[in-house]
């Protein structure tokens, strides 16, 4: 069902703001000249049109503690997988360093392997 910014406007809620796309929470800030920049986060601009619903008592101040918990979770989550990301590509370059330095050694035992068998071709 499309966005419709008069009904939200007749009866605002959290839920349905936290449930719309960027560029309908930017038309909500804008009705309610809510001051954000575009190239703002949605989250940050929702905060701000929240910000302003509880501030002109049109939402209750309960919705901002809801609001500021439910990203605060996100955000530990999402730095919590970043991390384990972060772990595994270190894991894999060490992987990757160790086959380098093994092959080099084996290629190097086989130079000299080589080197020892000219050598005593060579005597004999």
């Amino acid at each position: 069902m499309p966005f419709n910014l008069d009904k939200f406007v007749a009866s605002p809620s959290f839920e349905e703001l936290d449930s719309l796309k960027k560029s309908e929470i930017v038309k909500v800030a804008k009705h309610y000249g809510t001051e954000f920049q575009p190239l703002m986060r949605k989250d940050e601009i929702k905060r701000y049109v929240l910000e302003y619903l509880v501030d002109e008592s049109i939402l209750p101040s309960t919705v901002l503690e809801t609001a500021i918990t439910v990203p605060t979770d996100n955000t530990f989550e999402l730095k919590r997988l970043e991390m384990e990301m972060n772990k595994e590509i270190r894991l894999k370059e060490m992987e990757r360093e160790r086959e380098r330095e093994e092959k080099a050694r084996e290629h190097e035992f086989r130079l000299k392997q080589l080197e020892l068998g000219v050598i005593k071709a060579s005597v004999l």
